[in-house]
Order: structure tokens, then C-alpha cells, then sequence
């Protein structure tokens, strides 16, 4: 295999005007280097893998390139006023499917909601058609017709499937009632027309398709709980209600078997496996994947037929575990030839065998190459982000954490580099969701950035952490502000116990779920913490309950909430301000759809008047994940100074 440098330079014409490398030029990179957001990302090649669509950073908003391989027909699509550009797709060479997502208020609803748009874009005629908008006032029937118009696009527009043998049309599921139980629609690409496939079914939120791009499956909330429907190859549906195995299985996606689906469940290592179940018998026929220590993630569609390739898993990285030979021998080829890095496919081209590698470790936040079968050639292409020296990065290490009921958590920790983990300050950074998949080794710009700046900076997983089993998921079922709190405030306490740490000088800090529980530690651990920031964090749990039941499924996961046996006020940082301990400071961003900013600025007014220290941060942008580069940035830059002020030199 040899590599080739050509490619590089095509791309870098382009991206040039949007990177500046002299951030790179002090000794400690500055903070915009790590608020910024990918240089280059998403890469999609065309169809016939003559043209490639990629995602670069301009004035902190994500614009999308196109260009053809050798540089020509190329063109810069910037963000709407007033939305982000999302994930995009290259329906065929000169149509590329672009989502954008935004936050707004709308009279069907009580609160701000997330809104999707899939727009399709004509390079040759450098035009947008919006493949969601309402043709006709039928599309608004069950509304008065003299309302607001805003108010009757689907609420949530998803692509179902890209249909790679047709590439003139694309699946699409649409609301337009905003009843939250969408239809399916075959649509031209090209002018938006479209023509009914699947009619709404109540309950159903997302629609799948099998391998021949039948719609077979859907899935959501009904009521108080999960929903579901299968048809079998034969057309037949049926409730998951109906079929035993959905008590024990979950549906992850249909093998070219009509009859034959993908399941995941418990397997005999009691993680999470991936299985091969026949939909007439309902019984297991293969057990696909299987690991004693991680669980079977979510399944990965192959980049040219969408069909079920291969399965997703976490260990210190994400990998994926290839069913298709091709994909695997690809793989395997690119492990040999990017020694020392994790390696994925990350796109190919329909009609010849040229492959979109993303590579990775734990200093390197990432590097996109072009790799041709055909000529055994490897051509890089560009960093994912341009503002980051993977030699100025600190290395991040897995740990093993022993917990006060003789267990033991996994954690990662981050040293800052040229020191050693001997009487640091430090920063305890929980994960948000909870209930999600485990924090690894993977470069991350929050760690990154403390670590930079001198802090030791732990990331444990507490239980109720995805990934590591059914039990360990399931012990932090009702635990918040319980065991999931005194894993994390067990993982500080080992970081002094270890030398590791300065105890006077160690600060928890964390976004969504991880601000509460940064505020729940100064509460329940007097003194162990010198301060607490909280980033679009919880900070009233009966408030979040009730604003959840409003949400379609809220019903359903309110449920793991909180903690058993105990009152919610119990448990919420609001209603327990004046027993806070240590310095507070609240960041929230004005457009959170997920948890309201009105959470944290109550909260701020709370503390002061029990002569509490906090310090407020409102952000104009950037959504609950702080999608853009100027949140971020105002993010990093306010909590740098707080912690200098509290646990700095």
C-alpha cells in the first residue's frame, strides 16, 4: 500500500479561508483552539466517487463544501439565519440532502421544541427545495386553516431511507397534524413531490425499512410506555405486545432475510449482544456478537445499501465489528497501514471502491484519509480539527475506582502533559444523560482544555453508565442524588486517597445530568469540593418531571428518575440551596430546548439569597450540547477564570 498526497491539496484550496493555523503558534494553545468547532467534518463522498461534501467551521457556525475530487465545481453552503446545518447525504451526484435543526416555540406546543428541515440542494442550479414544506391547507386538517402557517410544518422530519437504487426519490416520514405520529412519504429529490407509502399509525414516532427499502417497523411511545410494530416477510403486522421475544429483545434492524431480523438483549456474559431472530418462530437462531466486558451498542448500516453491516462497541475507543467480508478486509487493511490508531470506515463510494478512513487516539482528535482499493493507494485529505497539535495534547488513560460497597467503577483520566498525577489540582467531570454510553479515551475538548491548563481532570462512570452490562446499567436505575452520586464522590475520594489529587483544590464540573450532579456533590459532601459548575444542568427535579410529562414518552423515561423511596425535592439543588458548599457557578444557554435556562438562572437567585458565592453565564446560543463555536468559547473562557479563582496556582 502506498500513500498519496495529492488530495490533500485539492481540499486545503478550499478550506484555506476558514482555518487559522497561527492559533498553533504559542506554547500553550490558546482557548479557541479547543472551542472551535471541527475544521473538517462529516465527509460523504458522491455516489459515483467523483465529487466529495464535507462540514468546516467559519466564524463558529458549520458551513458544508462541496467539491469535485480534483478540486473543480466546488461551492460553500452557509448555515440559514436561523437554524444549524446538521448531518448530510449526497442522494446522488448532484443532489445533496442537508438537515438543519433549530429551536422554536410553536402554538401546538407548551414549551420551545426542537424543530428538523431536510433540504435538498442542486449543485447544478445552486438551489435549495425544502422536501418537508406543506403543499396543500389538506396537510393542515386537523387545525384551523386561518392560523399562523408555521404552525403545520411536520414538527420533526426524518429521512428513512435514501433508497441507493433510486436516486431520483428518498423515504421521508412527515407530521403535518403535529399529532407526533407520522407518515411516510416517497419523495423527489429534485422538486419535493411525494406520494403516501405508510400511513400514520398511533404510537409510532420512527418508521425502519427492510432490506428491499419496505417500510416493515415502527416504533415510539404510546401513553404511559414503549410502542412497537413488525411485519413479517409476508406483509403481516403485528404489535411487539403480541410477539414473546419483544419481552426480552429489542429490534435493532432486518438482514437480508425477509424473515430474519437483528435483535439485541441479554447475552450470556450478561452484557448486551447482538443476535439473528426469526420473526415466524420468534426464536433466536445466531448469536452475532457477544463480549464479556462491553455491551453490543447499536448496529452499522453499510455506506452504500444501508443495509446491517457490521456492530458498534466501546471499549477505550469506539470500534465497529464488520459482518460484510469487504468491509472487514478493509478495515484489517487500514489498522496494518495507520499502526497505533483506531481506524472506521466512514464512507464509500456506490460504483467504485474508494473509502472515506477517519483515524484517531487519544492525543489526535482525528484525521480523514482517501483510500483506493483498487490502487492500494492512501491519500490524506485533513485533520478534523485544524487548530489542534496532537503533541501539545495530554494523554488519556483508563482507571479501575473501588467504591465504598467493594465494587469497583471504570473511569478515564486525563494528566496534564510534562507533569505527573502526584497532588494536582483536579476536576471531576461526570458525563451527562445519565442513562448513556460510558466516557472512553476518545480526545475530548473539555478534558483537553482543563488539562492544558494544569488540572488532573477524572471522568468516572458511575452506575446507571451504559456499556458495561445490564447490571451495571440497572443499579443506577432511581439514583439520582444516590449511588450514582457516591460513585462519583467515591472516585474523588480515591483521587486523593491515591496522592493524585490536592485536596484543597478540586472542583466538579459537568453539563446536562453531570451539572447536577456537580451541584448535588457541594451538597452532599461538605468541604470535599471548592467549587461547582454546572453547564445546562438540572437543577430542579420536580420542575424537570413535570415539564417531561409534556414531551411525547415523558411518561416513560420520567420513570428512571430520581430516587427510590425518596421525595424529588429530596433530591434537587433548588429546593436545597443553603446546604450548597462551595463556590457555584451556573452556565445555561437561552435556546436549551432540553433543560430550560430558567432552571439555572432560579437557581442562581436561590443561592444568593441564602449569601451563597454564584456566579451566572448566559449564553445566547448554542442549545443544550453547545452547538456553536462562540457558546463554547464564552463556556470555556468563563469557567477557566472561575476555577483559576478557586482552585488555580
Amino acid at each position: 500500500m502506498k500513500f498519496a498526497k495529492s488530495f490533500c491539496i485539492a481540499v486545503s484550496l478550499l478550506t484555506a479561508m476558514f482555518f487559522s493555523p497561527a492559533l498553533q503558534a504559542t506554547e500553550q494553545l490558546p482557548v479557541e483552539a479547543f472551542a472551535a468547532l471541527p475544521s473538517f467534518s462529516g465527509a460523504q463522498l458522491s455516489p459515483s466517487g467523483n465529487a466529495i461534501a464535507y462540514a468546516v467551521s467559519k466564524n463558529g457556525r458549520r458551513h458544508i463544501i462541496y467539491q469535485d475530487l480534483d478540486g473543480n465545481n466546488s461551492g460553500i453552503l452557509p448555515p440559514p439565519t436561523d437554524a444549524e446545518l446538521g448531518t448530510f447525504y449526497w442522494a446522488n451526484d448532484n443532489i445533496i440532502l442537508v438537515e438543519t435543526n433549530t429551536y422554536a416555540r410553536r402554538k401546538a406546543f407548551v414549551r420551545k421544541v426542537s424543530l428538523n428541515r431536510i433540504l435538498a440542494f442542486n449543485r447544478k442550479k445552486s438551489k435549495f427545495t425544502w422536501l418537508g414544506k406543506p403543499k396543500t391547507k389538506r396537510s393542515m386538517s386537523k387545525y384551523n386553516a386561518s392560523r399562523d402557517k408555521t404552525q403545520f410544518y411536520s414538527q420533526f422530519e426524518r429521512i428513512v431511507d435514501l433508497l441507493s437504487d433510486d436516486p431520483k426519490h428518498i423515504l421521508m416520514q412527515l407530521d403535518f397534524d403535529l399529532d407526533t405520529n407520522p407518515d411516510v412519504f416517497k419523495v423527489n429529490v429534485y422538486n419535493g413531490r411525494r406520494k403516501l407509502v405508510r400511513g400514520e399509525y398511533r404510537g409510532i414516532q420512527n418508521w425502519y425499512t427492510d432490506s428491499r427499502s419496505k417500510v416493515r417497523a415502527g416504533f415510539g411511545f404510546e401513553n404511559n410506555g414503549w410502542f412497537g410494530m413488525v411485519a413479517d416477510g409476508d406483509g403481516n403486522w403485528k404489535s411487539l405486545k403480541q410477539m414473546d421475544w419483544a419481552q426480552h429483545y429489542t429490534f435493532k434492524g432486518f438482514s437480508e432475510d425477509p424473515n430474519t431480523i437483528y435483535v439485541s438483549g441479554n447475552s450470556h456474559f450478561g452484557t448486551n449482544g447482538l443476535f439473528k431472530l426469526d420473526l415466524v418462530s420468534g426464536n433466536i437462531t445466531e448469536t452475532v456478537f457477544a463480549r464479556e466486558q462491553v455491551d453490543a451498542r447499536h448496529v452499522i448500516q453499510h455506506p452504500v445499501t444501508g443495509h446491517v453491516a457490521g456492530v458498534a462497541y466501546r471499549e477505550d475507543f469506539s470500534h465497529i465489528e464488520y459482518f460484510d467480508r469487504s468491509l472487514r478486509t478493509v478495515q484489517a487493511s487500514m489498522n496494518k497501514a495507520l499502526k497505533g490508531k483506531v481506524n472506521s470506515i466512514v464512507g464509500r463510494a456506490h460504483k467504485q471502491e474508494l473509502y472515506l478512513i477517519y483515524s484517531e487516539s487519544a492525543k489526535n482528535p482525528g484525521d480523514y484519509f482517501l483510500f483506493d482499493r483498487k490502487k492500494g493507494e492512501l491519500s490524506y485529505i485533513a485533520p478534523f480539527r485544524d487548530h489542534i497539535d496532537p503533541k501539545k495534547m495530554a494523554n488519556t488513560h483508563r482507571v479501575t475506582i473501588p467504591v465504598r460497597d467493594g465494587s469497583h467503577i471504570p473511569g478515564y483520566m486525563t494528566v496534564p502533559k510534562g507533569k505527573q498525577s502526584k497532588s494536582l489540582p483536579a476536576i471531576v467531570l461526570p458525563h451527562g444523560g445519565p442513562y448513556v454510553g460510558h466516557d472512553n479515551a476518545e480526545w475530548d475538548y473539555w478534558a483537553q482544555f482543563y488539562a492544558s491548563r494544569g488540572y488532573l481532570v477524572l471522568k468516572p462512570n458511575f452506575r446507571g453508565t451504559k456499556g458495561y452490562g445490564n447490571a451495571f446499567y440497572r443499579k443506577g436505575v432511581h439514583q439520582w442524588g444516590g449511588l450514582m452520586q457516591d460513585d462519583v464522590t467515591d472516585a474523588t475520594k480515591w483521587l486523593i486517597a491515591e496522592g493524585m489529587a490536592d485536596p484543597e483544590r478540586i472542583c466538579i464540573v459537568g453539563g446536562s445530568y453531570g451539572g447536577y450532579a456537580a451541584l448535588m456533590g457541594s451538597i452532599k459532601e461538605q468541604g470535599l469540593y471548592k467549587c461547582a459548575i454546572s453547564v445546562n444542568g438540572v437543577t430542579n427535579m420536580p420542575l424537570l418531571k413535570k415539564n417531561d410529562k409534556e414531551l411525547v414518552g415523558g411518561n416513560t423515561w420520567i420513570k428512571r428518575m430520581g430516587l427510590r423511596d425518596a421525595k424529588d425535592s429530596s433530591i434537587s439543588p433548588f429546593h436545597r440551596a443553603r446546604e450548597v458548599s462551595a463556590a457555584v457557578m451556573l452556565v445555561a444557554a437561552r435556546d436549551d430546548a432540553r433543560v430550560p435556562f430558567g432552571m439555572s438562572n432560579s437557581m442562581h437567585h436561590e443561592l444568593q439569597k441564602h449569601n451563597k458565592q454564584s456566579a451566572y453565564v448566559e449564553l445566547a446560543d448554542g442549545g443544550h450540547s453547545m452547538l456553536t463555536g462562540a457558546a463554547r468559547l464564552k463556556m470555556l473562557q468563563e469557567t477557566e477564570k472561575f476555577l483559576a479563582e478557586h482552585i488555580g496556582d
